[in-house]
C-alpha cells in the first residue's frame, strides 16, 4: 500500500474512531442490561477498542 493510501485511512480511521467514543453513541449503550455477565457499555467500549486497534494493525500490516 502507498504511503500516501495508508496516511488517508489512518486519517479516516481517526474519524471513525472520534465519532465511536463520542459521547452521543456511547449514550445509546449506557444501559444496565448485561450481556455475557457484563455491563453493554463495557462491552460496547471495549469492542470497539478492539476493532479500532485490529483496524490499525490490518492498515499497517498489509503488503505492499
Amino acid at each position: 500500500m502507498r504511503s500516501g493510501a495508508r496516511e488517508s485511512w489512518l486519517v479516516v480511521l481517526f474519524v471513525v474512531g472520534c465519532l465511536l467514543f463520542s459521547y452521543p453513541l456511547m449514550e445509546l449503550f449506557n444501559d444496565a442490561a448485561l450481556l455475557f455477565g457484563a455491563p453493554v457499555s463495557v462491552l460496547y467500549l471495549f469492542s470497539a477498542w478492539l476493532g479500532v486497534i485490529g483496524a490499525v494493525w490490518l492498515i499497517h500490516e498489509r503488503r505492499r
